[in-house]
């Protein structure tokens, strides 16, 4: 597994093949029992793994289908830069009436939106000399016309080399109408926190991005009219399979840690009673 670098979470994994390669059999299954492997289930996965992960259910459970055919989720994007240049020094300027730090939106595709995350600096340890001074996160939707087959093994790591070249092209070309130091020809590379003390672009290879594509990573959306289809967590249709996640029907019903949290609470609720009260949960 660490040499093929398999990743069992993965829909695209190729953890089948390379057993079979190996073994000369398929994967083993195993059928566990209720009332003797377990007693209960709780579904901690994003709502689009349901129809992956969970189809005998949706055939028997209207509304756990229609839950996962309305609730939509949508693959994301990001990339993450650790700088040695201060907000002041990448030549952004509006620190705002109470030194607040930017978080924007609306900026260009397809990486529309920017945060400034320096809150983080005195939770990372870095090598003396090398401590950065600015966190910027960049994140977005990621557009796909389609989802390819499980055997497609490649596909993940296309989709996060297709965010490293789009990321290194924002700050090449469009960066600049946010930090105004970064001048007119090419993006100050040396200004990217680079242990391995690269060179030019290569600086960037130290930095973070990704693509979330899997089922289970997917942002989930708060469309017109789809509320209806969200579901309590007790509302499964089985008596032992209760649900969590920002994709219930919480009161705040938006993709988000806090309705993820009030999810969680719901299940825990439906199991043994504890929270009674769930702040937020009658609506806002």
């Amino acid at each position: 597994m660490q040499e093929h670098s398999i990743n069992l979470e993965s829909h695209w994994s190729s953890w089948p093949d390379v057993y079979r390669q190996a073994t000369g059999s398929s994967l083993p299954h195993t059928t566990l029992r209720v009332g003797v492997d377990f007693d209960q289930v709780v579904f901690g996965l994003s709502v689009a793994s349901l129809a992956q992960v969970a189809q005998p259910l949706l055939a028997i459970s209207k509304p756990l289908q229609q839950c996962s055919e309305n609730i939509a989720a949508v693959a994301t994007q990001a990339y993450q830069l650790w700088m040695n240049k201060d907000l002041q020094g990448i030549g952004w300027n509006y620190p705002g009436d109470h030194g607040e730090e930017p978080v924007l939106s609306g900026f260009t595709e397809p990486f529309d939106t920017w945060a400034s995350m320096d809150q983080l600096l005195c939770r990372e340890t870095w090598p003396s000399g090398n401590e950065p001074k600015n966190i910027a996160y960049f994140c977005n939707a990621l557009a796909l016309d389609a989802y390819p087959p499980s055997d497609d093994h490649g596909f993940p790591a296309r989709c996060a080399d297709a965010v490293k070249a789009t990321a290194i092209n924002q700050l090449q070309t469009q960066i600049r109408a946010l930090w105004a130091h970064v001048g007119e020809k090419d993006f100050p590379w040396d200004w990217l926190v680079d242990p391995a003390n690269g060179s030019g672009v290569t600086r960037f290879d130290r930095q973070f991005w990704r693509a979330n594509v899997d089922p289970s990573e997917r942002y989930v959306l708060s469309l017109v009219d789809t509320s209806i289809y969200r579901l309590h967590a007790d509302q499964s249709g089985f008596s032992n399979l209760f649900l969590a996640g920002d994709w219930l029907k919480t009161g705040l019903d938006a993709g988000c840690v806090e309705a993820a949290v009030m999810g969680g609470m719901q299940a825990s609720r439906a199991i043994c009673g504890v929270p009674q009260t769930i702040p937020g949960e009658r609506g806002w």
